[in-house]
């Protein structure tokens, strides 16, 4: 396996506390008793290629949430925070080799204190305010067979009458899914070495708000990872970020946490990042929480009839939907 320990001496340095403590909520909270000497090691990674090999489904959700620095303003002595938060659920269909199907509804929301902001900078031509604002409405998202399609009115307003779905392109149902939470681990390479190369490892935590057997005794994997590694370590990274990471980015650090039952299964898993710069810096994650597992499950792909052919969201507004693009508008 390949070592990450000196890439993390250089890195850590431009940690922020705020990659995972104001995302990775929940049950980690909860987790702080020592762990018994005892305790068994629960393995992850075997539980996750059980699933894989099941064919297993996972209803889901999702919530992150992303600040913009270079986007505040001052009001009346007051300072107003460029917030908002993207927010997910829906179902992953997992096959042999990773993430078979994907079918969510994804929407950005803002709170009431920011939504007025979003609001005046849009109105100054501001056009990730704009896309951001077309996304609070709902957006259907599913890959079934290859190809990403959407339903929202950022993609689907310039399509002709009829046609709902817009097919935005091909792509993995992995990279339709990972896009605000950049760690895939259903990736069993990646899962192995995030796992290996971990900062710090919990395990047999008393959790007593565990509703069944397996979830009253949990622990954690957390650590983190350069955008410039997970590039090399992640297809579906890669294929999210369309292209290597410039020199701006590579070297940012990706804080990454997942949380498991005592079996060594997942329920909690996420991913945040910090651009460290008070003037036009950013922050933000997101988590993804199992809300279940079940068997195999169909998610149906669009009817050709309703399907057009888009390249670009409507009225030449950025797609915005990545933490990829999100970190390059902060830099």
């Amino acid at each position: 396996g390949r070592s990450l320990a000196c890439s993390r001496r250089h890195t850590s340095m431009r940690r922020s506390p705020v990659l995972l403590s104001a995302v990775l909520i929940g049950p980690a909270a909860m987790l702080v008793t020592p762990v018994p000497a005892e305790a068994a090691i629960p393995d992850v990674v075997r539980a996750v290629q059980q699933q894989l090999v099941k064919g297993a489904s996972m209803k889901f959700t999702q919530y992150g949430t992303v600040t913009f620095n270079g986007r505040n303003r001052s009001a009346d002595n007051m300072a107003r925070v460029f917030r908002f938060n993207p927010i997910q659920d829906g179902r992953l269909q997992l096959g042999r080799n990773g993430v078979a199907a994907v079918g969510l509804t994804r929407r950005v929301n803002f709170d009431r204190e920011n939504l007025p902001l979003a609001k005046e900078h849009a109105a100054e031509g501001d056009l990730v305010a704009k896309s951001l604002l077309t996304q609070t409405r709902p957006h259907r998202w599913v890959n079934t067979n290859g190809w990403f399609y959407d339903t929202g009115r950022l993609w689907t307003a310039g399509l002709p009458e009829g046609k709902t779905w817009a097919r935005r392109g091909k792509g993995t149902p992995a990279a339709t899914a990972f896009r605000d939470q950049v760690i895939n681990i259903f990736e069993i390479r990646t899962l192995k070495t995030l796992i290996a190369d971990a900062d710090e490892r919990k395990f047999g935590l008393p959790n007593p708000a565990g509703k069944t057997p397996a979830m009253r005794k949990t622990g954690w994997y957390s650590g983190s990872i350069t955008f410039g590694e997970l590039y090399k370590l992640s297809p579906t990274f890669r294929e999210v970020a369309g292209k290597r990471p410039d020199a701006s980015i590579a070297n940012r650090a990706v804080g990454w946490r997942i949380i498991f039952d005592a079996n060594g299964l997942p329920f909690q898993f996420g991913s945040g990042w910090s651009v460290e710069d008070k003037r036009k810096g950013a922050d933000g994650g997101a988590v993804i929480k199992a809300v279940s597992w079940g068997s195999a499950t169909t998610i149906a792909r669009p009817k050709p009839a309703q399907v057009g052919v888009v390249r670009a969201p409507a009225g030449g507004l950025p797609a915005f939907d990545t933490m990829v693009d999100m970190n390059e508008a902060a830099l």
